[in-house]
């Protein structure tokens, strides 16, 4: 092989190796965030963010805005699915209206893409399922103690 086409593949591996690997930090990056959305769903979640935000003078001031957030917990929960609700049965109509426009294969294509976007798990169950040694974080029962990162609750 001529020196020419040797050099010509190797820039071609280093080219398609650079695209991989672009792909796939991107792929981390945006699971990532999409963690970091999904946590916001969350008392703790929202809680963090907050005390990020507000950095609290002390720990009574930390606990004080801790049960706010707990107490208002279950209203973020029922908000947060009443509205997956309501973008559920809106994304049905569109569909029932695109029916009558689009033909059979694009109707077919579409279908297909909105089942594997509604059928695909958060990404923090994902990664559960690669390794089946981990929990997900939202499983956390009581007896577990603070998430990751979150101070204890204090002592009652």
């Amino acid at each position: 092989m001529q020196t020419r086409t040797k050099s010509a593949f190797l820039l071609l591996g280093v080219l398609v190796l650079g695209i991989v690997i672009g792909i796939l930090v991107s792929g981390v990056l945006v699971n990532r965030r999409m963690e970091r959305i999904a946590g916001l769903r969350t008392g703790p979640g929202i809680a963090q963010l907050i005390e990020r935000a507000v950095e609290p003078e002390s720990e009574e001031q930390r606990a004080r805005i801790r049960e706010v957030i707990d107490a208002a917990a279950p209203r973020f929960a029922e908000v947060f699915q009443r509205t997956h609700e309501e973008m559920q049965l809106l994304s049905d109509s569109v569909m029932t209206e695109l029916s009558e426009i689009l033909n059979s294969e694009q109707m077919e294509n579409l279908k297909r893409h909105m089942e594997l976007r509604r059928g695909a798990p958060p990404p923090g169950e994902r990664r559960g399922r690669q390794f089946p040694g981990r929990r997900n974080p939202r499983d956390r029962t009581e007896g577990d103690g603070p998430p990751p990162g979150m101070p204890p609750p204090p002592p009652e």
